[in-house]
């Protein structure tokens, strides 16, 4: 595959044979003036956005900046971590959104769609209007199975890595990156930065690079 300029390619150093998966959009969800779920370090804001993260509750209050955790930042760090690993496990990524910018939706699947990749993976992380909110979830399209045998190793591998409530693969016809791919496509939501339990997972220093790996490896294993 050549690369493009609307989105940031690379290419495995592993020659593709005949995997299910053996190339893959990553989509870091919201960007720009669309934070996604927006917290507080210690104690809950809201949640928001519609590209995938749960709607929870309703406005923001008004704090520092510096003092909040933003949806759109952890997604652009996740994804950024995903496409390395990709590219050393021998896999053809696209990263989508490669820094804070907006990008419509439309925009996200019609790149993913050209590109003709295997796989289009959305990340996110959830957000509730209670700090106790807690666990893994993942999402794909009604009666997609390639879908769901993906949704299903990659919630398997995020559980065992974050070892957080296991809240289940959930099929979902509302999100449009779900609905207007014409590949396989998975929305990941590995936690609830809203949470005060899942917080302390986004304050080890390896949290990215390990759960990273934990969806490579789930990939790789769909692979084998």
């Amino acid at each position: 595959m050549d690369g493009n300029v609307n989105g940031i390619m690379g290419q495995g150093d592993e020659l593709r044979g005949r995997r299910l998966i053996g190339s893959i959009a990553i989509d870091a969800g919201h960007g720009g003036g669309d934070p996604g779920a927006v917290a507080r370090a210690g104690g809950n804001i809201r949640s928001g956005g519609e590209t995938g993260a749960d709607t929870g509750a309703g406005g923001v209050i008004s704090r520092p900046e510096s003092d909040k955790i933003m949806e759109k930042d952890l997604n652009l760090r996740l994804g950024a971590e995903i496409f390395g690993q990709a590219l050393e496990a021998g896999l053809d990524a696209y990263m989508l959104r490669g820094g804070d910018y907006d990008m419509a939706l439309g925009r996200r699947t019609e790149l993913a769609n050209g590109y003709g990749v295997d796989l289009f993976l959305s990340v996110h992380h959830n957000g509730a209007a209670s700090a106790g909110a807690s666990g893994t979830e993942c999402f794909y399209f009604p009666g997609s199975g390639t879908g769901e045998v993906v949704a299903r190793a990659l919630q398997s591998a995020m559980v065992d890595r974050l070892k957080l409530p296991d809240r289940g693969v959930k099929t979902s016809d509302r999100f449009h990156v779900l609905q207007a791919t014409r590949m396989a496509a998975v929305l990941i939501e590995p936690l609830f930065l809203t949470g005060t339990r899942d917080q302390e997972l986004l304050e080890d220093g390896g949290y990215f690079r390990k759960l990273a790996r934990a969806v490579i490896g789930g990939l790789i294993g769909i692979n084998n």
